[in-house]
């Protein structure tokens, strides 16, 4: 009964979580200027499937990679190989930085 309650007590932050993030079970794409990046996010809103088009040096070109997901201040964040991705909580933005990389990505859900 003890190991029942402790597993819904921990598991309560991961599912509010999950239902506070409109980015959960899309596909999104978006370009800026040569820049143009494709992503999904899985159900539980705890990881993303990154594919961008390499200009920015985030990663090689048209190269799916999986990345970890975390609910941060500003919304959800992934490290994506040293650049960080925060998914806004509100409006469908995008924001890496990181070294070389500053930019504000619109993107728009890809049916």
């Amino acid at each position: 009964m003890k190991y029942m309650l402790a597993m819904a007590v921990l598991a309560a932050p991961i599912a509010a979580s999950a239902q506070d993030c409109h980015w959960s079970g899309g596909s999104f794409g978006g370009e800026e200027g040569n820049f143009q990046a494709r992503f999904s996010v899985n159900e539980a809103c705890t990881e993303m499937t990154f594919e961008s088009s390499g200009n920015t040096g985030i990663q090689a070109q048209d190269v799916p990679q999986a990345f970890a997901l975390t609910a941060g201040d500003h919304g959800w964040v992934a490290d994506i190989n040293g650049v960080t991705a925060t998914l806004g909580k509100r409006g469908n933005f995008v924001n890496f930085l990181g070294e070389g990389v500053n930019t504000r990505l619109q993107v728009h859900q890809q049916e």
